[in-house]
C-alpha cells in the first residue's frame, strides 16, 4: 500500500485542488484508481472537507469512495507552501495544510479498517514532523514504511 513513487516532498501547488489533482494523478499513472476518482476525490472535499487541525500543523486526508479504486494506496506530499482546506466538521474554517495524504481505498480495504490506521498513523505528532521535516521523497516513505510495518 505505501509506495516510494507515491510519495512527495515539496510539492509545488498554489491551491488544495492543485494539490488534489497531483496526488490524484499521481495514483492514476502508478494504476491504482480509476480515470473518475480524481474528479471523484474533488467533488467529495467540497461536500466533505477533509482538513484536520492537529497539533503541529493541520493535515489534509481527500479521498473518494471505494468504486474509483483499484486497487488500495496512499498517496502523500508535503507541500513547498501551505495551502488552504475547509476543515472537517468545520468547513467555515479554513486551515493552513502542508501535509495531504491521499488514501485510494477498496471496499474491502475500508471495511478492514484501512482508512482509521492510516489515522492512528497520522495522529501520531513525532510521525508528523518527521514527514514535514523530510528531506526528500524517499525520507518520507522510509517514515510511513516503518510505522506501516509495525504490528
Amino acid at each position: 500500500m505505501i509506495e516510494a513513487g507515491l510519495c512527495f516532498c515539496g510539492l509545488d501547488a498554489a491551491t488544495d485542488e492543485a494539490a488534489i489533482r497531483a496526488l490524484a494523478k499521481a495514483l492514476l499513472s502508478a494504476g491504482k484508481v480509476t480515470a473518475s476518482f480524481e474528479s471523484a476525490v474533488l467533488g467529495r472535499e467540497t461536500r466533505f472537507p477533509t482538513g484536520l487541525p492537529l497539533p503541529g500543523g493541520a493535515i489534509a486526508i481527500p479521498h473518494a469512495d471505494p468504486e474509483h479504486v483499484k486497487s488500495p494506496a496512499l498517496a502523500i506530499a508535503t507541500l513547498a507552501a501551505p495551502v488552504r482546506f475547509r476543515e472537517m466538521g468545520n468547513p467555515a474554517s479554513q486551515l493552513d495544510v502542508a501535509l495531504v495524504v491521499m488514501p485510494a481505498l477498496t471496499a474491502k480495504d475500508q471495511a478492514a479498517a484501512g482508512l482509521a490506521r492510516i489515522l492512528d498513523l497520522l495522529k501520531e505528532e513525532a510521525l508528523r514532523a518527521e514527514l514535514r521535516a523530510a528531506a526528500d521523497a524517499v525520507a518520507i516513505f522510509d517514515a510511513l514504511k516503518r510505522r506501516w510495518e509495525l504490528p
